[in-house]
């Protein structure tokens, strides 16, 4: 009897310290919430550093993804975008508009880094928390690669086109002076 006791004590203290939370919160969403009617969709965000792409490498496919994912029951689909960019990269992007939708309801927005972030940079540290799903997070050019290398191989070009119409989010903008 009281070797069952102390193994359900050991299995309830594991359960009970293995449920705590370590990761940090997601910071607010971070979008323009005018897009009517709300979008409830899964949604990803492709983000343009100089000539490259924000990428994350997928821990069990190694191949490139942009950063997305599932969304819940009560975001918008901007809102998905933002959070899965965090949960992955750590990155607290601004929204932006909508590019495109794939064949699965996909949905993909142009996502704006803040702060000092450099097309020279080629490489990010993975946060703890995002470690499970994303093992690098890095810049690549989307020209030089090949479908083979991406998660979703079809979307290849889909990414090269919305690219193209994405605005840098390395290129600081010049304050307007008033005259």
């Amino acid at each position: 009897m009281n070797n069952k006791f102390v193994i359900y004590l050991a299995i309830s203290s594991f359960c009970l310290t293995s449920c705590t939370d370590s990761t940090i919160s997601d910071p607010a969403c971070r979008v323009d919430e005018s897009e009517f009617p709300q979008q409830i969709a899964n949604a990803a965000c492709l983000i343009r550093l100089g000539d490259n792409l924000v990428t994350t490498t997928h821990r069990l496919s190694g191949k490139l993804d942009l950063p997305g994912g599932t969304s819940d029951t009560v975001e918008s689909a901007k809102c998905t975008a933002h959070r899965e960019t965090w949960e992955e990269t750590g990155f607290n992007v601004e929204v932006g508009q909508w590019l495109g939708t794939n064949q699965n309801g996909m949905r993909f927005y142009e996502c704006k880094l803040a702060g000092n972030f450099s097309a020279d940079m080629t490489e990010f540290p993975v946060p703890d928390w995002a470690q499970v799903e994303v093992s690098t997070i890095q810049l690549v050019d989307p020209f030089a690669t090949e479908a083979n290398q991406w998660r979703f191989p079809q979307q290849m070009t889909a990414i090269r086109e919305m690219f193209n119409r994405v605005a840098d989010s390395a290129y600081e903008e010049t304050p307007k002076q008033d005259n």
